[in-house]
């Protein structure tokens, strides 16, 4: 788990870059694509229109770079947190697959980490099937993670389409709860709060475990 935080923290930008892209990631996500402009951008951050793109080029270009500015993180961590389960076992079980894609999302999504606001950006690109030419860039990114999780569901005894669904369906959840979209504390007036429960993540593994193992054949 400490190896995991350490990839996420790790930076790869300038300072004005950074806040450039912070501030561009923060209105996206929030607002979507279509909600935000480069002047939006520049207000916020107070950096010229002009140094914006210089930096980054049109708002496309930027949109582009702010989904997949963190891709190669986030494939180092889903990587590492695969790889320490088919370490111990060639025939993993699916509660050993879905226990290492939620634990990086997790790692990722806590709040000391700060990335969930990107991660809140992704579950917005899923939306833009009017605009493939921004995410293709982003899908590509991610092709070889994808393909790794559906090789370790295919060791688990799934075919391939079902292999398939299952990274599907538990991306899904996962991607769901961990940008809280809806947000179960204010729902249950904190009855359940993902922040503060340490069993959160074990109930959440064995929920998509339980719904997965459904796919076996």
């Amino acid at each position: 788990m400490d190896q995991l935080r350490s990839m996420v923290n790790k930076t790869e930008l300038s300072d004005t870059q950074t806040k450039i892209i912070d501030e561009a990631e923060k209105l996206f996500a929030s607002r979507g694509y279509y909600g935000v402009s480069l002047r939006d951008i520049s207000g916020n951050c107070g950096i010229s229109l002009n140094l914006i793109r210089y930096h980054f080029g049109s708002k496309d270009d930027l949109f582009r770079f702010a989904i997949q500015r963190r891709t190669k993180t986030i494939n180092r961590v889903l990587l590492s947190s695969l790889n320490k389960v088919l370490q111990h076992s060639s025939h993993p079980s699916i509660q050993d697959v879905v226990s290492a894609y939620v634990t990086a999302f997790d790692v990722m999504s806590s709040r000391k980490n700060k990335w969930r606001t990107y991660l809140k950006l992704l579950i917005h690109c899923d939306s833009l099937i009017d605009k493939p030419e921004l995410i293709i860039g982003l899908r590509e990114a991610y092709q070889s993670v994808y393909e790794r999780y559906v090789a370790a569901f295919e060791s688990c005894g799934l075919n391939n389409k079902n292999a398939i669904w299952a990274v599907y369906f538990m991306h899904t959840v996962v991607g769901q709860s961990a940008v809280e979209v809806y947000s179960i504390s204010h729902l249950s007036n904190n009855v359940c709060d993902p922040n503060n429960d340490p069993s959160h993540t074990q109930r959440k593994i064995q929920f998509i475990a339980n719904g997965l193992s459904t796919l076996v054949n």
